[in-house]
């Protein structure tokens, strides 16, 4: 850790300033590629557009941690941009400054956002960051299979009912192994969201407050259905197909992508994967499959965030760049080139025509109603992660029932959350104080730099 403190704080901006006299602000993403590029775009275009700010773009990996240790060594980025998830990890650590005062004196509103958006940047009665991109996750399901079936393809299933009764018309064998299955709730390329099923099923996975609810009896019936897949279809058929899959999710040898899965639960984003690695394939989204009509259109949803970390030097002028981003001109811009949803309620009909993924509106139609999900606002969320995603394996594998796996994760984390709370409540009195300090001086004006 010292030596990480070390390493960043040599490479910390010693020139304030650059040769033009503009104010130099380092800022710190995650992406590479054709998303690095979308985003420096954007980012040139708020260099190009005033002469007082100069914002520099990197990619660094692992950026949640180099985070941590930039704060404490007194050397943090001016602007950063992570998923919502870290935002109440970055908020309990002191990690990240509140923009409450900046958002209400400088013109950034609420209702200018899609509420569910929004919402995953608030923590504890705070605005942590705000929403740049949002992401849906939903069923994509390919067209040429349905019709070789003889299904129509432009009506995939609604219930889970449905889903596994087109398993026979689409599901193909060769020498008494699986060639091609219709769908698969693992599939591992890779298992990002273990997590899903309980909301397909009227479920949820905490109380909103202070209690996990895993082993709730929807909770155990959506993992039911997951311990049924193997059991239904056979493991000896199954596991060879589904262990070929591997991590192979940007590539040509993706199961959806190489014909092996007629179906696939993935974000908005796969139709920048089709476009580059099966641009042949006619596919089609719609919401996931449900246990009830009445749940159908349930979505989870996903937001990036941009927020300026703690001990920032500049951070009213880091907010007049966060202004920018989620300006309508500026957002369109940059949503586009991710080929992603916007997180404005307002956008123009050019953003919609022109939009890259042929699925934009039904994704914009989701992320807009009344049954969006999203992982639960807590620090210690990604410890809970890596606990359903070893129940998902468990039950997956007929290792141990859905209830019995769920109700073990779900004693252990309780504790972990329970230590959490105990905590918090101790140091969030002394946290509040000087968030609502900075706070005030922000909404006035006053000099915090």
């Amino acid at each position: 850790m010292l030596l990480s403190v070390i390493i960043l704080s040599g490479c910390a901006d010693q020139k304030p300033h650059t040769v033009d006299g503009r104010l130099h602000l380092k800022y710190w993403a995650v992406w590479s590629g054709f998303e690095l590029a979308a985003m420096q775009s954007v980012v040139d275009l708020f260099n190009q557009s005033q002469d007082k700010l100069f914002v520099e773009l990197l990619s660094i990996s692992q950026l949640e941690r180099k985070l941590l240790v930039a704060t404490a060594g007194g050397n943090p980025p001016d602007i950063a941009s992570l998923a919502y998830e870290f935002l109440p990890y970055f908020a309990q650590k002191n990690a990240i400054l509140p923009l409450d005062g900046y958002v209400e004196r400088l013109g950034v509103h609420k209702d200018d956002f899609i509420p569910v958006f929004w919402e995953q940047c608030l923590y504890d009665n705070y605005l942590w960051g705000l929403p740049i991109m949002g992401s849906a996750i939903a069923l994509h399901y390919n067209k040429a299979h349905y019709r070789e079936a003889g299904l129509d393809p432009n009506k995939p299933p609604v219930t889970i009912a449905e889903l596994i009764e087109i398993e026979n018309k689409i599901n193909r064998l060769k020498d008494d192994q699986y060639e091609r299955l219709a769908f698969l709730p693992s599939v591992s390329v890779p298992e990002w969201w273990p997590y899903y099923p309980p909301w397909f099923f009227g479920g949820k996975l905490w109380n909103g407050k202070d209690k996990l609810t895993l082993n709730d009896p929807l909770c155990v019936e959506a993992y039911q259905w997951v311990a049924d897949y193997p059991t239904r279809l056979g493991p000896e058929r199954v596991q060879p197909l589904r262990a070929g899959f591997g991590n192979l999710f940007a590539s040509p040898q993706n199961p959806f992508l190489a014909g092996k899965l007629t179906m696939i639960f993935q974000g908005s984003w796969m139709a920048n994967f089709v476009d580059k690695y099966a641009p042949k394939l006619e596919f089609g989204a719609a919401p996931m499959a449900v246990k009830t009509p009445d749940l159908y259109g349930t979505v989870i949803v996903e937001a990036d965030t941009i927020f300026i970390p703690a001990g920032s030097k500049h951070p009213e002028a880091s907010f007049e760049f966060l202004r920018f981003l989620t300006s309508q001109k500026a957002n369109e811009m940059l949503c586009h080139g991710f080929r992603c949803i916007s997180p404005k309620r307002e956008r123009s009909e050019e953003f919609m025509r022109n939009h890259l993924n042929p699925n934009i509106r039904m994704f914009d139609s989701l992320v807009m109603g009344e049954k969006t999900c999203y992982a639960p606002k807590i620090s210690m969320w990604y410890e809970v992660l890596d606990e359903i995603a070893v129940v998902f394996d468990k039950v997956w594998l007929h290792q141990a029932t859905p209830y019995d796996a769920l109700t073990e994760a779900q004693n252990r984390l309780q504790v972990r959350l329970d230590q959490e709370i105990e905590t918090w409540n101790l140091v969030s009195p002394a946290r509040h104080k000087e968030w609502d300090a900075f706070i005030e001086k922000s909404r006035k004006g006053d000099q915090v730099e």
